[in-house]
């Protein structure tokens, strides 16, 4: 959100809970540096083309619509928050030479994340992974408190098949201390650049 207070109706959001209540929605496609590459002014429903939210949904089209300036010579690499990650995007995406990886909701895998196994029975720091048969997608769940759904076409559990790539710190309440837990390649990268996450 970006604080404004001029002139701007039909583009301005109304906040309630916010200091600055007024203000535009823009959605940024930045680099690691944090220099913003693109910029899109959320305007409502005619924000990206009718067509691109059919095939896409909203989340997928805003995706399309951001990297439409960026290269297509060079391998790029995307991260995305569950809002704008699916598999009909990663598709269009893969076609551009850009990788994404980002989280993604569970009615977003086409019931592959279905045939994992629960959070109850899954103990902290395991993970499973199925790979699409064309190798273009891989869907990895992944054990910390909760279970984390991420869906890529960049990564994998594994980083050059030769096992986890590292392990984390996290706090164990059981122990009262924080304790190592084992971290697939895909949940490392996508911590390392989520912060400057589409």
């Amino acid at each position: 959100m970006m604080p404004f207070s001029g002139r701007c109706i039909p583009y301005e959001t109304i906040l309630t809970i916010e200091a600055k209540p007024c203000a535009i929605k823009k959605i940024c496609t930045c680099c690691t540096r944090w220099a913003c590459l693109d910029f899109l002014i959320y305007t409502g429903t005619d924000t990206v083309p009718v067509e691109d939210k059919q095939l896409y949904g909203l989340g997928g089209a805003v995706a399309k619509n951001s990297i439409a300036t960026i290269p297509t010579e060079k391998v790029t690499h995307l991260f995305t928050d569950r809002y704008f990650t699916g598999r009909a995007i990663l598709d269009y995406l893969v076609s551009r030479n850009v990788y994404l990886t980002g989280t993604v909701m569970t009615n977003r895998t086409d019931g592959v994340a279905e045939s994992f196994p629960k959070d109850t029975c899954m103990e902290r720091g395991s993970s499973v992974s199925r790979r699409r048969e064309d190798i273009k997608a891989c869907l990895v769940k992944w054990k910390d408190k909760t279970s984390v759904l991420l869906l890529s076409s960049a990564f994998d559990i594994k980083p050059d098949g030769r096992g986890f790539a590292d392990t984390c710190k996290r706090y164990a309440k059981e122990q009262r201390q924080r304790v190592d837990v084992r971290q697939p390649a895909i949940e490392r990268s996508y911590n390392t650049y989520s912060k400057h996450i589409l």
